[in-house]
């Protein structure tokens, strides 16, 4: 079969995004199958997958104001050059801007003119005859276009997968100007699709209420690269490796100042805290705490698996403030699979009744504090008593295997999108 991937984003095994597609499309399951990626950036991708590549970027459809055509580059795999970072680095700048609505705003409307859907796009469509589009239900004006388009003109079945509950954001964080549309063309791009995967089993059942629509539960799936550990480090080491977003810096740094607290009668634990999201001086006060806790930075993602293995609790976290709380309360966090599949304890720490902290819950050996004044006892507690670290470890591996393992996932998805194909 043809899969057609589109996304704004780059599929790029470092970040979240593109090592979520390698995931789901990584595997020998897929080896007789064509992927195709159209984008919407700059910057060349980075996986391991063959691929044939076509991007348009915004100044790609600004600039064609004044050419009277709008450039796009089209390229495969074997033909992709290493990228400098100014574009990331921009892209960085934006998301961390205090008033970004009115740059998102522009941009909405640049994809909305439509002049990117002309006859080099409708030629690369034609070119790799997809049977099935896969694309993460996010940025709808680069996504609503190319549905309709795909639905008036070809064959192909639609499939979205939503990876964070993006409809609860639209309605909380953006403004009036732009929540009627937004809001809109997600509803039409639900509709349209011929499948649609949902994160957690919370989010799928408020999208069959909200939505009238049947849906079914998607997860990246586990690599069992490595057996789990022997041994433990001297200090202990707790790794967070995720965004700061959406309040979890501040409980990153509860747990900062309970391993400080610890620590003074000695160094017995570290937290490291491995991240992208640019670090303001704020952020950088406090969770650069001597002895306590370390910003690392962002590093590949072979080596962020290296470093969840090698730690002795590996960490997701969520905010407990009620705004934070309604944003990510049906999400949960592709970071959850790279916690389950490292071979250490896994601990999460956030509030009741959110997708995420309930899995964890369920998980085997793992550990879950759903109230902020348990934090501290528990992490003293895991401290104290870290000979029982390795036991309930192994524990959270066999229910990895059981539930995630990578094979599993991939067949399922590949056996849905051929019953999808075989329908019509």
């Amino acid at each position: 079969m043809n899969v057609l991937v589109v996304g704004e984003g780059i599929w790029d095994d470092k970040n979240s995004y593109g090592n979520t597609l390698s995931n789901f499309f990584g595997g020998p399951v897929w080896e007789n199958d064509r992927f195709y990626n159209f984008y919407a950036r700059s910057t060349n991708p980075s996986n391991k997958l063959s691929v044939e590549y076509f991007s348009v970027t915004d100044f790609d459809i600004i600039k064609s104001v004044f050419r009277f055509k709008v450039r796009s580059k089209q390229f495969d795999s074997s033909e992709i050059t290493k990228s400098d970072h100014k574009e990331a680095e921009m892209i960085n700048h934006i998301h961390a801007a205090k008033n970004r609505d009115p740059i998102y705003f522009i941009h909405e409307l640049i994809w909305n003119s439509h002049l990117w859907l002309n006859q080099d796009f409708k030629q690369f469509v034609k070119d790799c005859k997809p049977d099935i589009m896969f694309a993460f239900l996010a940025t709808t004006s680069l996504l609503l276009p190319v549905m309709s388009y795909l639905k008036n003109n070809t064959d192909c079945k639609l499939v979205l997968f939503c990876a964070d509950e993006n409809y609860q954001n639209i309605a909380l964080k953006s403004p009036f100007y732009r929540r009627c549309y937004l809001k809109k063309d997600f509803v039409s791009c639900i509709r349209m699709a011929d499948c649609v995967y949902t994160i957690s089993e919370e989010m799928s059942d408020y999208y069959k209420n909200e939505f009238q629509i049947n849906s079914k539960v998607l997860r990246k799936g586990c690599e069992f690269e490595k057996e789990p550990k022997h041994g433990l480090n001297e200090p202990l080491r707790f790794v967070y490796a995720g965004n700061l977003m959406w309040g979890r810096d501040d409980t990153l740094a509860r747990v900062a100042r309970t391993i400080e607290k610890i620590n003074q009668n000695g160094l017995k634990a570290k937290l490291e805290i491995y991240s992208g999201t640019p670090i303001t001086p704020e952020l950088e006060k406090k969770l650069n705490i001597p002895d306590a806790s370390e910003l690392m930075g962002k590093r590949p993602y072979d080596e962020i698996k290296n470093i969840l293995h090698d730690a002795d609790v590996v960490l997701h976290v969520e905010s407990f403030e009620p705004e934070a709380i309604e944003l990510v309360k049906y999400s949960f966090s592709t970071k959850i699979t790279d916690c389950l599949q490292s071979g250490s304890l896994v601990l999460g720490i956030g509030p009741k009744n959110i997708a995420s902290i309930e899995y964890i819950k369920k998980v085997d050996g793992a550990i879950a504090v759903d109230e902020i004044s348990h934090i501290e006892e528990k992490i003293a507690e895991i401290v104290n008593k870290k000979d029982t670290l390795a036991e309930n470890a192994l524990l959270t591996r066999q229910y990895a295997l059981n539930h995630h393992e990578i094979t599993k996932v991939q067949s399922g998805l590949r056996e849905d999108f051929q019953h999808l194909i075989d329908q019509f």
